[in-house]
């Protein structure tokens, strides 16, 4: 789901079901979540348009009111989730729930593709979708066939076809030779999605160790089963004739080329997406708004090829680092490289250039000088908020605060090859920060900071560390008050790699400051499986 899609409204909606989940001590948010929390907002569109065909308000308020009661008496013998920070754990979206926003994406776009998805709109898919919510709206006095008629007119101007020209045959409807015909492609295609979604999930699984990417490959399955369903059983699958297949017969002269395990996942992401596109196409014979589904499955899949190989290609240069020194306000030149070289020398493997004050001038030729020094040492170097510096010193990456340039507008100026990290500070953020296409991550404030000040809300604690190491394997760091004395307990929530400042800036001898904070990172074992992963790829 791109949240760039979705109007403010909609958003909060859609929040605030994964939170009345979290209440309950679900993992997911379902269907039901959704209609409540549009209901319990009596100003959205999604309760102003059923108030309008009939929705009942003395029934409106018995329902929400009826709901939570059952939410707190779900919930109250089973014991909360630990947490160490106050930063909870956002629910997901159950596949029901997934498959209800699909199909008011698929409205909205097909009233007007520029037009963002609202809480009219997942009204529609919720009603489209889920029989027991259009059940429960319909209990509450609504009107539904005005109210769908409403929805039909929504989209009547585009639907209504096009008057044949004077002179034109009318189109001949498939016989049934062209029928068995699409329904072995159609056969066929889904079969390739299937096959192809396998090898990229058990890359994902097994090469990548990455739950985000897996549960999210696993959901494309789920749902492809579903656009599947809308196609008659009967007729595809006993229209296969594999023996009959002329293309079984055909190897492309480069099919058996594969050199690495990124050429299997990009060589399959290719089929599935390609496969994707022929079922839709078809599938418009029998159905447009199954046709639909595949488009949304398609896109999706894009998103998920563009994570994976950023990763992919992140890791290769990020699997075996492990200690990061955020470098900046230092007296001189001299002090700044005399502790970056010392910091390098005791083991700190990636340097981060943080300066807030500097002019424009002699923040480049800070820059350039540490450049020149992690070149050297073959050590990896970022800058911190800039882009602009990050490009004319020739770092290796951008890091990127919460209020910064987004990824999308940052790999616009830095190009593809650039590594670009962001900080996160909460579960939503760094979800954020992956589907944006970050390739790193910063995780914290993990406890107070001797250089930056944060009030006790603004800790995100071990407890969001926990969370981030439950959730991704893709490289992250976690930073904020980090020193020999708190390494420890942030290595037991999970960490593998750290972020520090003041603990070697400070320090009477940054070398071997280092040396001890390297030496309890090395202590963990493997970064992660990645590091694996990016020799074999």
């Amino acid at each position: 789901m791109n949240e760039h899609s979705f109007t403010e409204g909609a958003l909060r909606a859609l929040h605030s079901a994964a939170r009345h989940a979290s209440a309950a001590n679900r993992r997911f948010a379902d269907p039901m979540d959704l209609l409540r929390s549009l209901l319990a907002d009596d100003e959205s569109q999604a309760t102003v348009l059923l108030t309008r065909w009939g929705l009942a308000e003395d029934a409106r308020l018995s329902w929400l009111e009826r709901t939570a009661e059952e939410v707190d008496a779900g919930s109250a013998g089973d014991t909360p989730p630990r947490h160490d920070s106050h930063h909870s754990h956002s629910a997901g979206h159950s596949p029901a729930l997934k498959m209800a926003i699909a199909d008011a994406e698929l409205f909205t776009r097909s009233i007007d593709r520029t037009k963002l998805v609202g809480t009219e709109e997942l009204l529609y898919g919720l009603l489209n979708s889920h029989k027991e919510a259009a059940r429960q709206v319909q209990a509450m006095g609504t009107d539904m066939e005005a109210l769908r008629n409403y929805f039909r007119s929504q989209t009547a101007d585009e639907s209504e076809p096009l008057p044949l020209p004077e002179g034109c045959e009318p189109i001949v409807l498939a016989d049934a030779v062209e029928s068995a015909d699409i329904a072995r492609i159609i056969d066929a295609a889904s079969n390739r999605v299937r096959e192809g979604l396998r090898v990229v999930e058990d890359y994902a699984r097994f090469a990548l160790d990455d739950p985000s990417l897996t549960r999210g490959l696993k959901d494309v399955r789920h749902r492809l089963a579903e656009a599947m369903s809308g196609f008659p059983a009967e007729t595809i699958t006993p229209q296969r004739d594999t023996a009959g297949d002329v293309g079984t017969h055909i190897m492309a002269v480069d099919e058996g080329l594969r050199t690495s395990p990124r050429d299997v996942l990009v060589a399959n992401f290719k089929r599935v997406t390609e496969a994707l596109r022929s079922l839709e196409e078809f599938a418009k014979l029998y159905d447009v708004w199954v046709s639909g589904r595949f488009e949304v499955l398609r896109y999706d899949l894009y998103t998920l090829e563009k994570r994976m190989l950023l990763a992919v290609s992140a890791v290769r240069r990020l699997a075996d680092t492990r200690l990061c020194l955020l470098v900046g306000n230092m007296p001189t030149l001299g002090d700044l490289t005399w502790v970056v070289g010392e910091a390098i020398e005791g083991g700190v493997d990636f340097i981060q250039l943080r300066e807030k004050n500097l002019p424009d001038r002699i923040l480049l030729e800070h820059a350039r000088e540490i450049r020149i020094l992690t070149a050297r040492a073959g050590v990896l170097f970022a800058v911190n908020d800039r882009v602009d510096i990050a490009r004319l010193a020739g770092a290796d990456a951008v890091h990127l605060g919460q209020d910064d340039l987004t990824v999308r507008d940052a790999r616009r100026l830095v190009g593809p090859r650039m590594i670009v990290g962001v900080s996160t500070h909460e579960p939503a953020q760094l979800k954020q920060a992956i589907v944006d296409g970050g390739q790193y991550f910063g995780v914290g404030p993990v406890f107070p900071s001797r250089t930056k000040t944060f009030t006790h809300e603004q800790i995100a604690g071990t407890g969001y560390v926990r969370h981030v190491a439950e959730q991704t394997t893709l490289p992250w760091f976690a930073i904020g008050g980090i020193d020999a004395d708190t390494i420890d307990e942030a290595i037991e929530a999970g960490a593998t790699r750290v972020a520090v400042s003041s603990a070697i800036l400070k320090a009477d001898r940054p070398r071997e400051a280092a040396k001890s904070l390297r030496k309890k990172l090395d202590q963990v074992g493997s970064a992660s499986r990645w590091s694996e992963a990016s020799r074999e790829s």
